[in-house]
C-alpha cells in the first residue's frame, strides 16, 4: 500500500489511483449539491464529473465531460474544480457545468488533492511531495508552496490552516495559510490516510490500511479516533467531504458515494449509486 502512488508514474499502464479531497463553499440550501469525479478503471479511464442534489437525488454522472482520469474535486461559490491526473492540470467550470476549462492550471505533477478557500486554490503534487497554490483566477502559480511532504494525497483548508493526508508517513500534516509552521505529523493515528476534510470542530480522514475506516480528531489534533469502522465504510473510502450535518465519502471499489451523520451514525453506503469508481468528492457548504 505504501507504493500506491509510485505506480502512477507509468501513466500508459493506467495504474489504479486511490484518493482525494474536500471543500465547502457558501450556497443556498435549495441549490446545494454533492460533486464527485468518475475516475474509471485501468481498462476504461473516467472522463466526467458527477453531481447530485445534497439529498442524493437527481444524480448526473456526466455533469461535466472531457476530463482525463479525474481525481480530486473542489467547489466554491462560483466554480467547480477538478484534477486531471496524468495531464498535471486542474480544470474549472461554472457551477452549472458550463465553460469547462481542462487547463485552468498547468504544470502540476500527479495531482490527487484539490481544495479552495476565499483567496486561493491548493493542490497536492503527490510525486513531488509538495502542496501547490495559485490565486483564484489561476495566476501566481507556485508548485512548491509547501515542501517536505512524502506523498501528500488529499488536501483541505479552513480559516486558519491547510491540512493534507500523507499515505507513506501515516499522518495528517498541517501548516498555516501562508505556508509557514509546517507540521508533517500533526495527527499520527492514521493508517495510509488518503482523503481529508475539515469543519468548524474536527478534521476527518479516510484510512486505506488493512482495515479501511474514517478517522476523526479535534481541530487541535487531539482525541484522534476511528469514527466509522471497517466494514461500514467498505474497502476503499478514497475521498471524504463534510458539511454542517453530514460526512460523505467516495467508495472507489463499489462506485458509490456514502453518507453518515457527523457522529458516525446513520451510515448509508449507497447514498448515491451509479458512479464510475469515484475518486474525488466535494459538497456545497450548508
Amino acid at each position: 500500500m505504501r507504493t500506491l502512488i509510485r505506480a502512477l508514474s507509468a501513466a500508459a499502464c493506467g495504474a489504479m489511483v486511490l484518493l482525494p479531497v474536500a471543500c465547502a463553499g457558501a450556497h443556498a440550501a435549495g441549490s446545494r449539491h454533492v460533486y464527485w469525479s468518475n475516475n474509471g478503471t485501468n481498462e476504461s479511464h473516467g472522463t466526467t464529473i458527477g453531481r447530485a442534489n445534497v439529498d442524493g437525488t437527481g444524480a448526473d454522472q456526466n455533469f461535466i465531460a472531457g476530463a482525463s482520469r479525474p481525481t480530486a474535486v473542489a467547489v466554491d461559490a462560483g466554480y467547480v474544480y477538478w484534477a486531471n491526473l496524468f495531464e498535471g492540470t486542474i480544470g474549472r467550470a461554472n457551477l452549472d457545468g458550463t465553460g469547462a476549462n481542462q487547463n485552468f492550471i498547468t504544470g502540476a505533477d500527479t495531482v490527487v488533492g484539490v481544495t479552495v478557500d476565499a483567496n486561493h486554490i491548493y493542490w497536492t503534487n503527490t510525486n513531488l511531495g509538495t502542496i501547490g497554490r495559485a490565486n483564484l483566477d489561476g495566476t501566481g502559480v507556485n508548485q512548491n508552496f509547501i515542501t517536505g511532504a512524502s506523498h501528500p494525497f488529499g488536501v483541505a483548508v479552513d480559516a486558519n490552516h491547510i491540512y493534507w493526508a500523507d499515505e507513506t508517513s501515516n499522518a495528517i500534516g498541517r501548516a498555516n495559510l501562508d505556508g509557514t509552521g509546517v507540521d508533517e505529523n500533526f495527527i499520527t493515528r492514521a493508517v495510509i490516510p488518503v482523503g481529508v476534510a475539515v469543519d468548524s470542530g474536527h478534521v476527518y480522514w479516510s484510512n486505506l490500511g488493512r482495515r479501511p475506516s474514517i478517522g476523526e480528531a479535534n481541530l487541535d489534533g487531539t482525541q484522534a479516533r476511528i469514527l466509522i469502522r471497517h466494514g461500514r465504510a467498505t474497502s476503499y473510502p478514497i475521498a471524504v467531504a463534510v458539511d454542517s450535518s453530514h460526512l460523505y465519502w467516495a467508495n472507489w471499489d463499489s462506485s458509490t458515494i456514502a453518507q453518515a451523520n457527523l457522529d458516525g451514525k446513520g451510515v448509508n453506503t449507497s447514498f448515491i449509486t451509479g458512479a464510475d469508481h469515484p475518486y474525488g468528492l466535494a459538497v456545497d457548504g450548508g
